[in-house]
Order: C-alpha cells, then structure tokens, then sequence
C-alpha cells in the first residue's frame, strides 16, 4: 500500500508541476485532464486524513 500511496504523490506533483509550467508558457486553458486530476487529488486527501 505504501507504494501505491507514493505513486499517487508523484502522479498528484506532476500534475500540478504540468499545471504551472503551462501557466507560464501562457496557456489560458490548462491542457490537463482536470478530472483527472481532481479524482487524485481526492484521494490524497483522504488519504491524508486517515
């Protein structure tokens, strides 16, 4: 489980690295799947409270 756990960290860092980095280039959309990225955040956060 704690692989899985580190994995989603590193899924849910990247995505938002991505998300910045396409801020920067000017993008007003961010090309993202954001429910993509909202279900992983999701679930770190559960995560997070157990």
């Amino acid at each position: 489980m704690n692989i899985a756990l580190r994995k989603l960290a590193m899924i849910e860092k990247s995505l938002i690295a991505q998300e910045e980095a396409a801020k920067i280039q000017g993008y007003s959309n961010v090309p993202i799947d954001q429910d993509f990225k909202r279900r992983v955040t999701d679930l770190m956060d559960k995560v997070r409270v157990i």
